[in-house]
């Protein structure tokens, strides 16, 4: 291919073959969005918001937005005898064989993700069942499913004119037209399936997803060609003093015919009110982020980061928000 491409278009397809899935620096405070199985760390039912602007400073760079939540699945209790009824012999409970006591998880994520040229929005399902394994130790399962549209706009990807790049395109370039020609617009399938192990301490979590249906039964002409993902977290809590612990966390993922990404992030919390941390992506990004629990419900943190590759000289950094409410 001899047609020459701006700067600008060139990262961003680089990019779509390389990030399919969104990118979140804060994922410690929410775990779920990359694995469903997740959900089933902690009991509380919530609802977050996550939004993050990356490599601010190229044009057309990567935004997402997505809306999540998760509850739990409460049993109304039975009354198998009630004190004050009257009876006229007394009542000797039967012993009853303790049963193992699962829990289920529901919730669901709204993505929007705009990257260039090409954006999609995502509905999507989430069920997780937790399983107690012994008095310290959880394990969970959780699938995700839902729908994706993809989309992509002609009018954000520019080719310049191999002839003379102050002209407008004019063709030529066999495969920049096939994309012109084909399906600017894609329905598909997606789904993800996890597995977790957690205690009071520490957790690990795998998970493997997928942004549409298979390459098999995908139309040829379209030009969505979503990939398979796989990723690995584990991370243990640390406690220093009365109020004060430390949470590190390794998160390890790869899109099938990428490089892996390996992610290292510490929080410190502070009276289980404040919190702070570093972030660090190998070969891509460093960065800082804090939050604060404003009242018992609601969660807000923030992250920045910069670029460490010597893409640096053309971005400005990433920002990342995050609001929770708990209930």
């Amino acid at each position: 291919m001899r047609i020459v491409l701006t700067y600008s278009f060139w990262m961003l397809a680089f990019g779509a073959m390389a990030q399919q899935m969104p990118q979140f620096r804060q994922f410690i405070l929410a775990p779920s969005v990359y694995n469903p199985a997740a959900m089933a760390f902690s009991k509380q039912s919530s609802i977050s918001l996550s939004g993050r602007w990356q490599m601010s400073g190229f044009g057309y760079e990567p935004r997402t937005l997505m809306l999540h939540g998760k509850t739990l699945l409460k049993r109304k209790p039975k009354t198998v005898f009630n004190p004050g009824s009257r009876i006229q012999r007394d009542f000797a409970p039967i012993e009853k064989k303790k049963n193992v006591n699962l829990l289920h998880f529901v919730g669901g994520q709204i993505t929007s993700d705009n990257y260039g040229a090409f954006k999609y929005l995502d509905v999507q399902g989430n069920y997780a069942l937790n399983v107690p394994i012994n008095a310290d130790w959880k394990a969970s399962i959780g699938v995700r499913a839902g729908l994706r549209n993809n989309t992509f706009t002609p009018s954000q990807g520019v080719v310049l004119n191999v002839i003379d790049p102050q002209m407008a395109y004019s063709g030529g370039d066999a495969t920049y037209d096939a994309i012109l020609n084909g399906n600017h617009r894609s329905l598909s399938f997606t789904g993800a399936l996890g597995l977790g192990l957690n205690s009071k301490r520490c957790f690990f979590s795998a998970a493997i997803m997928h942004g549409g249906i298979p390459n098999s039964a995908r139309n040829p002409l379209s030009f969505f060609d979503q990939r398979m993902h796989w990723m690995a977290s584990v991370g243990y809590n640390f406690p220093i003093g009365s109020g004060l612990e430390i949470h590190p966390c390794l998160l390890v993922k790869q899109m099938v015919g990428a490089p892996y990404s390996v992610e290292f992030s510490t929080l410190a919390t502070i009276n289980y009110i404040y919190w702070a941390g570093i972030n660090y992506h190998y070969g891509a990004s460093a960065g800082v982020m804090a939050g604060i629990e404003i009242s018992g419900n609601l969660k807000i943190g923030y992250s920045f980061d910069f670029v460490t590759s010597r893409l640096n000289k053309f971005s400005n950094g990433g920002h990342e928000i995050f609001l929770s409410y708990g209930f």
